[in-house]
């Protein structure tokens, strides 16, 4: 019975653990991602065309409640190597608060001009808000902390399946083989172990 139980701790170590480890590395990979976006894109100055907060409904698998969401939307005009865009970009991420998003999109009113960095390999492909902020790298934030709490989680359960291998003398608590008809130490039976 030890032993299967010890066999599901190590089972659910690997599973948390792995799951912790891939966790960190979409986290390393989006933040490297963010990181090339804000230092490697090209930028160029644009004309705020329209801003304004858009509103869906955000379901949680675990309940049948729905939550009202917002994002700041911002459309830009620019041009590049003669070529106009109009092209539509967003905060990158949702808040439950109006008036946080409401903030953000009135902060770029339609006739402002703003620097925009822009893919150089699809110049529709724009970010207005990168830089070392919390909504550029919410994602990578998000991932490495799930990955941490995960990873931790599989440390753990690790811990508790080597203490479940690891034999103790009820007698005294000092460590025993489990072959071992009596304690070393007290000379206590260990027929029950």
């Amino acid at each position: 019975m030890a032993n299967a139980s010890a066999g599901l701790t190590r089972l659910f170590s690997l599973i948390f653990g792995g799951a912790g480890i891939a966790l960190l590395a979409a986290a390393g990979w989006t933040g490297n991602r963010q990181y090339t976006i804000m230092t490697q894109w090209p930028s160029v100055e644009a004309e705020v065309v329209r801003s304004q907060v858009t509103h869906h409904q955000s379901q949680s698998s675990r309940s049948t409640t729905t939550s009202d969401m917002y994002t700041a939307e911002i459309i830009f005009r620019y041009r590049l190597k003669g070529r106009d865009y109009l092209t539509p970009s967003t905060t990158g991420y949702s808040s439950s608060s109006y008036p946080e998003m409401k903030r953000k999109a009135d902060s770029y009113p339609p006739g402002s001009r703003h620097v925009i960095q822009y893919n150089p390999e699809d110049p529709n492909d724009i970010r207005f808000n990168a830089g070392y902020n919390f909504g550029f790298f919410f994602l990578p934030l998000l991932l490495a902390g799930m990955g941490i709490v995960f990873s931790g989680f599989g440390v753990g359960f690790l811990y508790a399946s080597r203490r479940e291998r690891l034999l103790f003398c009820p007698s005294c608590g000092h460590r025993v083989v489990k072959e071992q008809n009596f304690c070393p130490n007290c000379a206590a039976p260990l027929s029950s172990l």
